[in-house]
């Protein structure tokens, strides 16, 4: 099932959005964490700086094909062979990835989903211990030039309450600064 109010804007406005590799460095990204798993990959804006910056195994699911068309197209011009582009409804059908088998999941944008639980736990349940899952949303703020209406788009302590009630353990309630729009947690499985 798709995300509730997650259209897309054309790929170039989507990108502008964000300060990726700020994202990547304060989300723990830029170092190596083995296998990364990205839950939504859609344009590949944060798999494929991630993938050119090092050489790690990066499953990128999205449930929308031609964004999957699009990213197994720009991994094999750039020869990005690291990358795996997954269509799936990860939210309705599960990874179907092992348990306790990959380093890092990262969740951006989508924790406004009708059920940011289930989302949180299929993390938990793919991370290995000393894992990460990288929960990154748009700034709860209306005047974002994008993001999910109000009534829907978490507030940092929301993000960070599901982490804790899904055993992640969270170093501070103090969301992650990810400017110009957006904020982040570090969730550990312990």
């Amino acid at each position: 099932m798709k995300v509730r109010d997650s259209g897309m804007p054309d790929s170039e406005y989507w990108n502008g959005l964000f300060d990726v590799p700020l994202i990547l460095e304060r989300m723990e990204l830029s170092r190596e964490t083995g296998t990364t798993v990205e839950f939504g990959s859609g344009y590949g804006t944060f798999t494929l700086p991630l993938a050119r910056m090092r050489k790690t195994r990066i499953v990128a699911f999205e449930i929308e094909a031609d964004l999957v068309r699009d990213l197994v197209k720009k991994k094999e011009e750039e020869g990005l062979n690291d990358i795996l582009p997954v269509e799936k409804d990860i939210i309705g059908q599960g990874t179907s990835l092992s348990a306790n088998s990959v380093d890092y999941v990262m969740i951006f944008n989508l924790l406004h989903h009708e059920d940011p639980i289930a989302i949180l736990a299929e993390a938990r349940r793919i991370l290995k211990p000393g894992g990460i899952a990288g929960l990154v949303h748009w700034n709860y703020d209306s005047r974002t030039p994008r993001g999910p209406k109000m009534e829907i788009r978490p507030k940092p302590e929301d993000v960070y309450r599901w982490a804790k009630s899904t055993n992640f353990r969270v170093d501070s309630a103090t969301p992650i600064d990810l400017p110009p729009y957006h904020y982040g947690f570090l969730a550990r499985k312990d």
